[in-house]
């Protein structure tokens, strides 16, 4: 199944957000899942959208890697009633 232009544009979207993410909160995998992605639009897509798809994914692979990284100092918050305890 080959996609649209409408649908190669929506994947590409999808992509920068998952790779937005990615990018926050797990660099490490960043590279691997951009590549299976990118490799997955190229395989749904028509060779004459192949060299599109290569630029514009690198391109927004450079912008979000430019992008700063939030850095939280403590850890992931599990409290389950967080205003029970502070009314005791």
């Amino acid at each position: 199944m080959l996609f649209s232009a409408e649908a190669l544009e929506s994947e590409i979207c999808k992509l920068r957000g998952l790779l937005q993410m990615l990018h926050e909160d797990q660099p490490d995998v960043l590279e691997d899942v951009f590549e299976f992605h990118v490799g997955s639009l190229i395989s749904h897509s028509s060779p004459e959208q192949h060299g599109y798809i290569r630029t514009c994914a690198q391109e927004m692979l450079a912008t979000i890697r430019a992008l700063p990284r939030r850095v939280e100092s403590g850890g992931p918050d599990f409290r389950l009633m967080p205003e029970m305890l502070a009314v005791a």
